[in-house]
């Protein structure tokens, strides 16, 4: 991997922190700062419906932030996956001892990366069967 490369996933990186050091802060406005202006956006908070619309998770994330006490989340394990402009960080969250999974994609617009997308969701609990989705069709007899 060459230099350019290497600087480039450590900006990614400290994007990444930056979003869960703010998302702890509860500053909105920074909040506001951290999300793409020219893509498109979308959220998907555990056991929400999925946001699209920069002013619908904007919306979101006041709620989260401002109408509720910021969460003490952090980012563990992060894998960057980068192509171009474009770069994807899966992690775990940690939430005072609860985890979850989490993917966010960030877009470098004029030398910044931007939050264009965060899916968080609760890890599965050991032993459970995660290819059934509760839809009934995993019951079915042959």
């Amino acid at each position: 991997m060459g230099m350019d490369q290497d600087t480039g996933l450590a900006e990614v990186l400290a994007a990444n922190e930056r979003f869960y050091d703010v998302l702890r802060s509860g500053d909105f406005a920074e909040m506001d700062g951290l999300w793409s202006e020219r893509t498109e956006v979308s959220v998907y908070h555990p056991n929400w419906p999925g946001i699209t619309g920069r002013a619908e998770v904007m919306t979101s994330w006041y709620q989260v932030m401002v109408l509720s006490e910021p969460p003490a989340i952090f980012s563990r394990s992060p894998l960057i996956v980068r192509e171009g402009n474009v770069a994807m960080v899966f992690c775990t969250e940690d939430m005072n001892g609860q985890e979850m999974t989490a993917s966010n994609v960030f877009v470098n617009e004029d030398g910044t990366w931007r939050l264009t997308s965060h899916h968080a969701r609760p890890l599965p609990l050991f032993g459970e069967d995660v290819g059934d989705d509760g839809d009934g069709a995993s019951d079915a007899k042959d």
